[in-house]
């Protein structure tokens, strides 16, 4: 019986025990440690060269479509623009001007006027066309028409039987 409730007792006591107690470090030993890792030398440049370098005239605005609808704006892959209605070209590649939203959330404001459909690697690669009752499906409604892949837009590379889809 007394083994039983000294038992207890020794468990218990761990239960009730504080968190250990550790040595603080100081700023001194910090800098110490931070100056002899390796990986604080990849952390500085050198004085006056930038961490990225990128040619001056590579931008994300020059390598997109922006869709516009007086608002809101937002950014999608040249290209991707499979369709475009002569009636619609006044809301794409204009000036930005606005509050910049997400695709997925201009799409939801927009869906009168914008339309996807969804395509395979192979046609955004160019090498399957795009479905011809597609097209011709397009071209009965005054609808932008986005491709997409997985709900994002992606550029397509138009094959030759194609090339007329945007200029329509």
């Amino acid at each position: 019986m007394k083994t039983t409730l000294l038992l207890c007792c020794a468990l218990a006591t761990s239960v009730y025990a504080g968190p250990p107690i550790l040595a603080r470090i100081t700023p001194q030993a910090l800098a110490k440690l931070q100056q002899s890792s390796p990986m604080t030398a990849l952390q500085k440049p050198a004085p006056g060269q930038a961490r990225v370098s990128r040619p001056d005239d590579q931008s994300i605005i020059k390598q997109s479509m922006i869709l516009h609808d007086g608002k809101n704006w937002t950014l999608v892959p040249k290209g991707a623009v499979i369709f475009l209605p002569e009636a619609m070209r006044s809301r794409v590649n204009v000036k930005p001007v606005g509050t910049l939203l997400a695709w997925s959330e201009f799409l939801a404001r927009n869906y009168a006027w914008i339309t996807t459909n969804d395509v395979s690697f192979d046609q955004a690669a160019g090498t399957k066309p795009l479905p011809a009752e597609r097209v011709a499906f397009w071209c009965m409604q005054e609808k932008v028409v986005v491709a997409v892949h997985q709900n994002g837009p992606i550029s397509v590379r138009v094959s030759t039987e194609d090339q007329t889809l945007t200029e329509r």
